[in-house]
């Protein structure tokens, strides 16, 4: 279930900067997701003939199909930050967008599960489970702090690293407003961790059913698409509403701090954003 989340973290990092570093991740991204995905289920020989070729084949879908929509995102994004105010709706649509490719990439890479899946071993799933408990653990160590104060704090100085990445330098004021705005949001992490469990459980048994002769390959392909519309979707209303809560709040938070900014702060995003627009164009056009 992990496949997807990769090539958006090689492809979107807020930390990488540099255009070089940028396609090298892009161009090696099979690479990348196999050294991740053994990670976590430590794969043979064979099972690793047919994964690779397969990441492989999913970087080219993405370069052909998902990039010139990346960049149309980015650009639409760009006219937005132009402007003096953004309404927290626009940033909203905009995540919405952003949660559409992320399924779209889920969905593409649903049959190479399915293919890779019923070749895992007892003691690779095993290997697995062990793997998302120690995940959790890490999880839990970044955000799930013993109080309140320090779990805002975590995620102030999270929400400053990326914001200054695209605006540039804040200033106090402004640093103050997330601050008072993330004191004041509904903000709990336990919430998030009950659902993190459930993903958890959710994916290791997604990954168990697939190796069931008794189904199909379409059967098996809905257990994997219905598994992703749990990851967008939870069935846990506590956490669905929890979640929809924290994506407006952000939403406004975002838009408030936009009205904030100055000419010079306008000018870093915008530049932020054209050098990773120049180099998906540059990537679609599969220049090294």
């Amino acid at each position: 279930m992990h496949i997807v989340k990769l090539i958006i973290i090689l492809l979107m990092a807020i930390g990488i900067a540099s255009c070089s570093l940028i396609k090298t991740a892009y161009n090696n991204a099979p690479e990348g997701m196999h050294w991740w995905l053994d990670d976590y289920f430590d794969f043979t020989e064979s099972q690793n003939k047919k994964l690779k070729p397969a990441l492989h084949a999913l970087l080219d879908w993405h370069r052909q199909t998902q990039l010139p929509l990346y960049i149309e995102m980015l650009q639409k994004i760009q006219s937005d930050l132009s402007e003096e105010v953004i309404e927290p709706g626009t940033v909203c649509e905009t995540l919405n967008t952003m949660q559409d490719a992320m399924q779209s990439l889920q969905v593409e890479s649903s049959s190479t599960i399915v293919e890779i899946a019923p070749l895992l071993s007892d003691k690779q799933l095993s290997y697995f489970q062990k793997m998302l408990q120690k995940r959790t653990s890490k999880w839990k160590t970044e955000w799930l702090q013993e109080t309140r104060e320090e779990q805002i704090e975590a995620r102030f100085e999270r929400v400053i690293g990326y914001v200054e990445k695209i605006y540039g330098n804040l200033n106090k004021s402004q640093k103050n407003m997330l601050k008072q705005k993330l004191l004041a949001s509904n903000y709990k992490a336990e919430i998030t961790y009950t659902e993190v469990l459930r993903r958890n459980a959710d994916a290791l048994q997604i990954v168990t059913s697939l190796k069931q002769d008794s189904l199909d390959q379409q059967q098996k392909q809905t257990i994997v698409k219905q598994g992703f519309e749990r990851l967008r979707n939870s069935p846990d209303p506590i956490y669905q509403n929890y979640a929809n809560q924290i994506k407006q709040s952000s939403c406004e938070m975002i838009a408030d701090l936009h009205a904030t900014t100055d000419a010079k702060q306008k000018q870093h995003a915008k530049a932020w954003l054209e050098n990773f627009i120049t180099t998906f164009k540059s990537l679609a056009l599969h220049n090294p």
